[in-house]
């Protein structure tokens, strides 16, 4: 189980976690131009630092839901929440690498766009451990304490998620299907999962 203090911020960080996360998705697809490629000089500071946020916001939620649904009989979540701990980490430490390099004051080897390229391709297996974990949960024995929508939003999220990267890494799924999955899954349904972990949390801990 989970103490109180943990179970208040679990739930805090799984909503400020939702609520950035579409935040910037809404920057990215309604104010930067469709046509354009790469870092956006007017949104591009706001993004890096709302993807901080929304990476350390969800931080709190696996770290919490590993030691609720994972505890001490559960090596399985145990250990793929350590593993979507540590690719969280890994995800968040490049969070202001193209706004420092695009504000470098110094001549640089890279330019912005690398930078991005190269820290989006070293984080690029990310997906599949945020899968993994989301799916070690659902298989647990306290997976009852997460609500029916999660539920369902969580194997589907997984699911698309794990699809998604795979799929773009190697190329296999069309353009417009790839852009569905990652959209359906990342955005709709997996944030939907989190957001039920943190009602679960709301109702798990021990004064």
């Amino acid at each position: 189980m989970i103490t109180e203090s943990e179970s208040r911020l679990g739930s805090a960080m799984s909503k400020v976690f939702v609520v950035t996360i579409l935040v910037s998705f809404g920057i990215q697809a309604f104010l930067i131009p469709t046509d354009q490629v790469g870092y956006n000089e007017t949104w591009g500071p706001a993004l890096s630092i709302l993807n901080f946020v929304l990476s350390f916001a969800i931080l709190f939620v696996i770290y919490i839901g590993t030691k609720l649904f994972g505890g001490d009989d559960n090596a399985y979540v145990n250990v793929t929440g350590t593993m979507a701990f540590v690719a969280q980490v890994v995800n968040t430490m490049p969070a202001f690498g193209a706004i420092g390099q695009e504000n470098s004051i110094g001549e640089t080897f890279l330019t912005t766009n690398q930078v991005i390229d190269a820290t989006s391709a070293a984080t690029s297996a990310w997906g599949v451990f945020i899968g993994i974990f989301g799916i070690a949960i659902l298989r647990s024995t306290k997976a009852n304490l997460i609500p029916t929508y999660a539920n369902y939003a969580g194997w589907g999220g997984a699911t698309l998620v794990i699809v998604s990267t795979i799929g773009f890494a190697y190329g296999i799924l069309p353009e417009v299907a790839g852009f569905i999955t990652l959209v359906l899954g990342g955005l709709v349904l997996y944030p939907l999962f989190i957001f039920g972990l943190g009602k679960a949390m709301e109702t798990a801990s021990t004064k």
